[in-house]
């Protein structure tokens, strides 16, 4: 049984950024990932980014899910509403964004996903090491995913 972990893409690095794909891990540790379709009131979109997570506008039109279906899938997902990110913040600022745009509040909590980590490897060197930070959403669940089940051996 593994914890839930999720990351989200986003737009750009701006406050006014909004979710563009999110993928998370089941209890079972398989992945699960959807592109996010933009509401429309969210403009924010910095073009640097599309090289790191390799999504561009018009995908996100004609491939993403909407809003309410992201979060309705999300939610059956869960066992707990309580998720691991790397993030927190930023994640939870993403989950804001989505759950507005469905005028509902928010009800997911997350944690530092290092909190779930036994070992005692430095965080921030592995983060690094594993060019954590721009790899796709899904990549960066798989990580999270594979440190817990190192360190849960």
């Amino acid at each position: 049984m593994y914890p839930h972990f999720v990351a989200v893409d986003a737009s750009s690095y701006e406050d006014t950024a909004h979710p563009v794909a999110i993928a998370w891990s089941l209890a079972d540790g398989t992945i699960k990932t959807t592109l996010i379709q933009p509401e429309d009131d969210w403009e924010d979109w910095d073009y640097a980014l599309e090289d790191i997570h390799g999504i561009n506008q018009d995908t996100l039109y004609q491939r993403g899910e909407t809003s309410w279906s992201v979060i309705r899938e999300l939610e059956n997902d869960l066992e707990q509403p309580f998720l691991f990110c790397e993030d927190t913040s930023r994640t939870d600022l993403l989950f804001e964004r989505l759950y507005e745009a469905c005028g509902r509040d928010v009800t997911l909590e997350t944690g530092h996903f290092g909190d779930e980590l036994s070992s005692q490897r430095d965080l921030n060197e592995w983060l690094m090491d594993t060019g954590f930070q721009h790899l796709p959403c899904d990549e960066r669940v798989r990580l999270m995913l594979t440190a817990w089940a190192e360190d849960n051996k």
